[in-house]
């Protein structure tokens, strides 16, 4: 058992970006019902009071839940084990849960489960934290959690991977993506590489495989998610693809966290640089869709079938013709400006994480 004598108590909140949309939704709850009693008032909508009263009363309740629950919850982090509390009570994972294997990482990459809790008690994710509050309790959590050596593998292992099925061997591998197919085998020295994605080294099981092989078939990626086989048979892929690919093409990766080595960083920094462009072309794309829509509905709304020839319009005709395209225009500018404040938010934590990385990277470098 680990010593929890010298013990610091640690409270964490649910994420500032979600309690400000709690706030935001309590705001617009208000602003509808003020609306909607002033327009009951005014006798514009003549609605029974009855009927308003109810609906907003149940609007208000589930507003008051989101923000109950937003302002309520905790995490508390102390000798005993970690206490969550959702709404009203505490629940408690002791330590001794921990470091018997009864908790285990849970079915997503932020989450634990502890199977003897009833089902709304099962699951902690980590992701409802932020950012610092995260990294704290998951190192802290990683000290007591038990982790159960890597089983070993058989001499052969098939797994059904959503319609495809894995087929791995002592010879190689056969990706078979179709029923009563015969693919080819590939063999293990023909593998070119196979990177394992991690949610962050204190979280050692695989969220992604990349699997490059030879043309045809080129870049496979399996998601964890996928496979249908049963937990164990899964957590057999990565000691089976580490004994074939011992010589350096098996590749680890780190998606959160510090990195281990400067090669899990620069690994991670091509993908975030991966990413970045990425989202500039989304961005781009995001503009020539709106750009072609806006001018699709302004030809359908002008009806040029019934006026041709634009020589002959009149005034009324070029007027109307000027506020179709500036209606359309603007709806269609401030709809794409939803996938400008993605592109921008998104660039800017990929930009900030990646700095993060080189920070790190170069402490490699300086030791």
């Amino acid at each position: 058992m680990s010593s929890t004598t010298d013990f610091q108590p640690l409270e964490l909140r649910l994420a500032p970006e979600y309690r400000r949309c709690a706030l935001y939704t309590t705001f617009g709850y208000v602003v509808i019902a003020a609306t909607v009693v002033g327009l009951q008032v005014a006798e514009v909508q003549k609605n029974p009071w009855l009927n308003t009263i109810i609906v907003l009363a149940i609007f208000g309740v589930a507003t008051l839940l989101v923000l109950a629950s937003a302002f309520r919850y905790r995490l508390l982090i102390d000798e005993h084990g970690v206490w969550r509390r959702r709404l009203v009570r505490w629940d408690l994972w002791p330590w001794e849960a921990f470091e018997l294997g009864k908790v285990r990482f849970g079915t997503l990459s932020d989450q634990l489960t502890f199977p003897e809790k009833g089902w709304y008690w099962r699951t902690i994710s980590s992701s409802v934290l932020a950012k610092a509050d995260r990294a704290a309790y998951e190192t802290i959590v990683a000290r007591y959690l038990f982790r159960p050596p890597p089983p070993d593998p058989p001499d052969a292992l098939t797994l059904k991977y959503g319609l495809w099925r894995l087929q791995l061997s002592e010879v190689g591998l056969r990706l078979v993506k179709r029923p009563n197919h015969d693919a080819p085998l590939v063999p293990w020295a023909e593998v070119i590489r196979v990177e394992e994605l991690w949610g962050s080294h204190q979280r050692p099981d695989f969220a992604l495989l990349e699997v490059h092989l030879p043309k045809p078939t080129g870049l496979v990626r399996l998601n964890r998610q996928r496979f249908t086989s049963t937990r164990d048979e899964v957590d057999m892929i990565v000691p089976f693809l580490r004994r074939h690919l011992d010589d350096g093409r098996y590749q680890v990766t780190s998606l959160r966290g510090p990195p281990a080595d400067v090669a899990d960083a620069d690994r991670r920094l091509a993908r975030l640089a991966e990413a970045e462009r990425q989202l500039r072309t989304g961005h781009r794309i995001n503009w020539y869709v709106h750009g072609c829509l806006a001018l699709f509905l302004s030809v359908l709304l002008l009806e040029p079938w019934n006026r041709p020839n634009p020589m002959n319009w009149g005034r009324a005709d070029w007027l109307k013709a000027a506020f179709a395209v500036g209606a359309i225009s603007g709806l269609m500018a401030m709809h794409g400006l939803l996938g400008t404040a993605v592109t921008f938010f998104r660039g800017r934590e990929l930009r900030r994480e990646g700095a993060e990385v080189v920070r790190w990277r170069e402490g490699f470098e300086r030791v």
